[in-house]
């Protein structure tokens, strides 16, 4: 006869755990149990059957893995979480009986300290998924680098938030990494590109934050003390990797002064890859037709053009940014794709060239009327900085001309699909507007030719030869397509309606 098994020994219940048996198992409290599981990325799961899970109770809990509960045990912070309840117990008793001078040595001297390094090291194994995970850690800290310093949020914690975006800035700059920027009503959306990997940032825009009460405070700190020390570690390891000293010196702007630890060796290495990507020698494939999905050495030549492109889209162009435009995120921008930048004195201290320089190419305003302007030089809105990066090109300047009405701005970061609705962007020159405008106007043919026929016939023979269960999922598929369709060309007969009244 088999061993009988008892209840809760295996499955669901052997796997999971609540969190007050969490906390009696590893004698901490609640504030401090949520912040070592952040710390670690240790997070609640939800068990396919909460009953079996819960060992026959119906009471409302969250559960976590026994193997993460177990996993905690071990960790060195705990300790220090005990030590530093211990010292608070000290403190406050000497507090209470009035010796302060004691209260500050003991401050001073007893405090307990811990760092998060090893966390870091045990979460990112490699450089690569600490660089896939920086999204959110960008984020959080252009955040608090803009919000004022009070009783929850120390002015260390904003200094150094600061301090760690504008090195991360500095890098992007430096190394031209910047692909894709968006100004959306959040603020501005920013994508680089680091060592293939995509890392997305929104950076708010530079108003008087109120912060608000129903936040939790806490939560955000403890991400936000995790993060600091990731952003540290990948700024120090991308500084190092290009060479570059480690940390830059930054003066009281935010500028950079990047070109003095840059060494002279790095533009000869540029050059000579450049020209050595020129003397590849092409191929033409053997086969009659290209798959579109293979990867072939025109694609990638042709990909990395179109980023070399990019980073030099401002190259020799110089920039001067009027007093009411966003200095420091057209300089990021400007700079990222090779331009050079300056701006009034009443924003910041000592800019690169006058506004009366002859030699300024571009001047950036947002102003409906500009008064006393310099012949030779164009003046546009700051949109277009950001439509010329996300098209890869110079845009037409005459669409963002002081007190024009600018072209919609559309987020670069949607991909269509085929059977989209693709508003256009009205970037195009006028050329090609004519010539599309003609074209949409042109009557279409209603002959159809003999392939057409040939497919429509072998697509009834195939619809024949299916199952009952397959003729009722391709109708649905086809009732979708036809649907997408209709909305398509809804929105085509509207855009086509505005055009005629305007």
């Amino acid at each position: 006869m088999a061993k009988i098994v008892k209840k809760g020994v295996k499955g669901a219940a052997a796997n999971f755990i609540t969190r007050q048996q969490a906390l009696n198992k590893l004698q901490i409290s609640l504030a401090d149990f949520r912040r070592l599981c952040i710390l670690k990325g240790i997070y609640p799961r939800e068990p396919k059957n909460k009953k079996k899970a819960n060992k026959g109770s119906t009471a409302p809990s969250t559960f976590y893995y026994v193997k993460d509960i177990k996993y905690l045990l071990h960790e060195p912070l705990l300790m220090k979480f005990r030590e530093y309840k211990a010292f608070a117990k000290k403190l406050n008793k000497v507090l209470h009986k009035g010796e302060y001078s004691a209260a500050k040595s003991l401050e001073e001297n007893n405090k307990p300290v811990y760092t998060l390094d090893h966390i870091v090291k045990e979460r990112y194994p490699s450089f690569v998924d600490a660089l896939r995970d920086l999204d959110d850690a960008l984020s959080m800290l252009y955040l608090f680098s803009m919000m004022p310093a009070d009783n929850k949020i120390k002015a260390d914690a904003v200094a150094e938030c600061q301090k760690l975006i504008a090195e991360f800035q500095g890098y992007v700059m430096k190394s031209k990494s910047l692909r894709r920027v968006f100004f959306s009503i959040k603020g501005i959306y920013y994508q680089a590109e680091i060592k293939g990997q995509t890392i997305t940032w929104v950076v708010p825009y530079q108003f008087s934050q109120d912060i608000p009460t129903d936040v939790d405070f806490r939560v955000m700190l403890t991400f936000l003390e995790f993060y600091r020390t990731l952003v540290g570690f990948v700024n120090f390891r991308l500084y190092n990797e290009i060479n570059m000293t480690y940390p830059p010196k930054i003066d009281e702007t935010g500028g950079f002064h990047l070109d003095e630890a840059m060494p002279v060796n790095n533009a000869k290495n540029d050059d000579e890859e450049e020209n050595t990507a020129d003397s590849i020698d092409e191929f033409k494939s053997t086969s009659a037709e290209d798959d579109e999905n293979t990867v072939t050495l025109a694609k990638i030549q042709a990909a990395s053009n179109a980023t070399s492109d990019l980073q030099n889209l401002f190259k020799n162009q110089k920039f001067y940014l009027s007093r009411e435009t966003p200095r420091y995120a057209l300089e990021f921008m400007i700079t990222s794709c090779g331009g050079q930048v300056s701006w009034d004195a009443s924003v910041g201290v000592n800019p690169p060239f006058p506004e009366s320089d002859e030699t300024i190419n571009y001047q950036i305003t947002d102003r409906p009327v500009v008064s006393n302007r310099v012949l030779g030089r164009t003046y546009v809105q700051p949109q277009w900085v950001a439509d010329c990066i996300n098209a890869c090109k110079i845009v037409k300047p005459s669409l963002y001309e002081p007190g024009c009405t600018l072209p919609p701005h559309l987020s670069p970061f949607v991909e269509s699909k085929e059977g989209d609705y693709v508003p256009a962007s009205g970037i195009d020159s006028e050329d090609e507007e004519e010539i599309a405008a003609i074209e949409e106007d042109k009557p279409k043919t209603k002959k159809r030719t003999a392939a057409e026929i040939e497919e429509e016939e072998v697509k009834e023979m195939s619809t024949v030869m299916m199952t009952n269960k397959q003729r009722k999922l391709y109708t649905k598929m086809q009732y979708g397509i036809q649907q997408k369709a209709d909305e398509v060309a809804k929105l085509e007969k509207k855009k086509k309606a505005l055009k005629s009244k305007k």
